[in-house]
């Protein structure tokens, strides 16, 4: 079985939220991109590397697969590539993508399935439910639907074998079990689990293992139709602490309680 892991490159959104929270955020000249410069770090999407656990524990289960990250963006993804090659992957495919700042999810899709028919043997393609950046969700659905594939998204679970994939989905009402013909497209959610770290050993493998580059010009000529982010913003944040004084904790729940009392809190 040929397993194509799909994984994008993501500012920390621990340190954006941290920039918002200190004010010092802010949207730069293109109005597509924050002015956080090098200080807050550019991550694996974390439901990427959800994926990749997924595609492991395949393997672990005794899936005999062969495993091929790939990711859409700038060269500093490859560092990204570099993660999953360490963590079990492996082979690695960066398409270079001048336009990712734009989050175009079908422009990405169609990048994506262009690499996988040259690829022509996958059987299964995992990936994140969606990004933590803009959290659109549209690579899978697109994907899926351009390959003429299966697509299974929100998985907890994941099992292969006789030419199907079946997928525990976590739903509103609780687990359910489907199952699908492959070829298919499942997206990956965080309750799949912890993601295993790449070992030692495996990191040092990983810098001698460089990615296959494809160049997004040449796989896609035209440029796809879809959604476009044009502009983002920072919200005002406005917050107040109040720090209650008094003898004793007795007393200072008494003076919470009836500031609670005086907003009402407490009425009808």
């Amino acid at each position: 079985m040929h397993i194509a892991v799909l994984a994008k490159q993501v500012l920390d959104p621990d340190g954006v939220n941290s920039y918002a929270l200190w004010g010092r955020l802010a949207v730069d000249a293109s109005g597509r991109s924050f002015t956080v410069g090098d200080v807050v770090p550019q991550i694996i999407n974390a439901y990427d590397e959800q994926a990749m656990e997924a595609a492991m524990r395949l393997r672990d289960a005794g899936v005999d697969c062969r495993i091929t990250a790939i990711s859409c963006g700038t060269d500093a993804a490859a560092e990204v590539l570099k993660r999953l090659v360490a963590t079990g992957a492996d082979a690695s495919i960066l398409v270079r993508d001048p336009s990712v700042q734009a989050a175009n999810g079908f422009r990405t899709a169609a990048l994506i399935a262009a690499v996988i028919r040259k690829l022509g043997d996958v059987d299964l393609v995992l990936c994140g439910r969606q990004g933590s950046d803009y959290d659109q969700g549209t690579v899978p659905g697109v994907l899926a639907e351009l390959l003429d594939a299966a697509l299974v998204t929100i998985a907890g679970e994941v099992r292969a074998g006789n030419g199907t994939v079946e997928v525990g989905r976590m739903t509103a009402a609780g687990q359910e079990v489907v199952e699908a013909t492959l070829p298919a497209v499942v997206s990956v959610s965080n309750e799949i689990g912890q993601a295993r770290y790449p070992t030692s050993r495996g990191m040092m493998e990983a810098r001698r293992k460089k990615p296959t580059i494809y160049e997004a010009a040449d796989l896609l000529p035209q440029a796809a139709g879809g959604v476009e982010v044009t502009r983002i913003s920072v919200p005002a944040l406005q917050g107040h602490c109040e720090i209650i004084s008094g003898d004793s904790p007795a007393a200072k729940v008494a003076v919470l309680l009836g500031k609670l009392a005086a907003s009402g809190v407490f009425g009808g």
